[in-house]
């Protein structure tokens, strides 16, 4: 046989074999060295790694993405080994162009079996390790964002079963793994999050909404947080877990509660801007007829309320949409059209809505003073609000540049650290911010 003909079935053979991207090899590659390591040793650990919404990922950013991603992820543990994996461990894929990935482990701390106690210690240090690694600079604008799962097992041999079945039942126990301990952590969620509804366990805090050229402050916007020093205190986890729960709609009427409640202990005449998911008003009456105790106190207070509603909630329900907001400005209230610029985005439904406001999502804003595209975006978007009596409001504003660049181009008023931080009790209940 000639060598080329040699090398080419060399490469053909090696192409169905070893993934492209990353240069791993496929599991059934491995079989052979695991049984080898089972034939000196009881069991061999099995560490599963997937990452959490990589096909949405790709679906979003295209090809490109997804295999930087993958080579990434396997570049990743590779340098891991002698460092959060033993040294002599062997990685591998779930199959050529492959998203799931293996660590086959053979030994414990100082040459001793891998035990499940050191698997688990393995586990949670790569997937630590991931999560840094894709919160820098190059992946942290993936929405959503990447997350890991991480699961391990003992590969033991069994003669009655073929090898090859009890690495694929290892594979998929260690896999199995991470979903028994997340649905354990769902139910303690589940519980917590329930008491604090229940029990009203929110804390609210204030930030100020200022006019853009003299800083005269408008109003606040109220912002919840869970119980201080818990995993449920930042929005981001206490929201994600009622809308995973279903109980969505009362946590929203929850906080809307305890912040109608701290905003009048404040006693300011100013005006509040709530956050509102759409589907918790659905029950609002055409007309403001027979309107519920909920909704009085909304439209019966000593201040203006503006309810803030993401442009996200479009998405699903358009119609459904424009009608609560709609009977919601019939009864008075002011309204506003929160995360503009990364939602359904549609023109015609801001037509027929007429908000009073429309709220520029931070990602926008940030360094929008040195980027042209994101100004020519945000001419068009004053545009619109002008056509439909809207004032726009730019949230995440933190450098004065940022400030000057949003006032050239139309915005009639900003929101973010450049003014003040959220405070339970902001010192500025009127005037100008400095």
């Amino acid at each position: 046989m000639a060598p080329e003909n040699g090398h080419r079935r060399y490469l053909k053979l090696r192409s169905v074999l070893y993934d492209r991207i990353t240069g791993l090899p496929a599991f059934p590659v491995l079989i052979d060295q695991l049984r080898s390591w089972l034939e000196e040793r009881r069991a061999v650990g099995v560490v599963h790694v997937e990452a959490v919404n990589l096909d949405l990922v790709e679906s979003l950013y295209g090809w490109q993405v997804f295999d930087r991603i993958l080579a990434r992820i396997a570049g990743t543990l590779d340098a891991s080994r002698g460092v959060h994996l033993p040294e002599q461990a062997l990685l591998g894929l779930n199959g050529v162009a492959g998203d799931r990935f293996a660590a086959f482990v053979p030994d414990g701390p100082g040459g001793t079996e891998p035990s499940a106690r050191f698997l688990a210690e393995v586990g949670s240090a790569l997937e630590a390790h991931l999560d840094e690694t894709f919160s820098s600079a190059e992946f942290a604008g993936l929405n959503p964002r990447l997350e890991f799962r991480v699961g391990h097992a003992l590969l033991t041999h069994d003669p009655f079963y073929r090898f090859e079945r009890r690495v694929y039942a290892a594979l998929e126990d260690a896999r199995a793994l991470h979903g028994q301990r997340e649905r354990r952590r769902q139910r303690g969620v589940g519980a917590d999050l329930r008491r604090i509804i229940h029990e009203s366990d929110l804390r609210t805090v204030f930030q100020p909404v200022v006019e853009l050229g003299s800083r005269e402050i408008l109003g606040f916007e109220a912002l919840s947080r869970g119980p201080e020093g818990t995993p449920l205190e930042a929005p981001q986890a206490l929201f994600d877990a009622s809308e995973s729960l279903g109980v969505a709609n009362d946590l929203d009427h929850a906080c809307r509660e305890a912040a109608l409640s701290a905003w009048s202990g404040l006693n300011s005449t100013q005006t509040v801007f709530l956050n509102g998911l759409s589907t918790s008003f659905a029950a609002v009456p055409e007309g403001g007829t027979d309107r519920p105790d909920w909704l009085r106190r909304l439209t019966d207070a000593s201040h203006d309320v503006v309810l803030e509603f993401s442009e996200r909630g479009a998405d699903r329900d358009p119609e459904g949409f424009v009608s609560t907001l709609s009977r919601l400005k019939e009864c008075g209230i002011g309204i506003a059209v929160d995360d503009i610029g990364t939602g359904f985005g549609s023109q015609d439904i801001l037509e027929e809505l007429r908000p009073d406001y429309l709220k520029l999502d931070g990602s926008l804003v940030r360094k929008i003073n040195q980027n042209l595209i994101k100004q020519e975006l945000l001419h068009s978007l004053v545009r619109i609000a002008n056509r439909i009596g809207a004032s726009v409001i730019a949230e995440g504003v933190e450098t004065e540049e940022e400030a000057l660049a949003l006032a050239a181009a139309g915005a009639h008023y900003g929101q973010g650290f450049l003014f003040a931080r959220p405070s339970p009790c902001p010192e500025q209940l009127g005037g100008r911010v400095p």
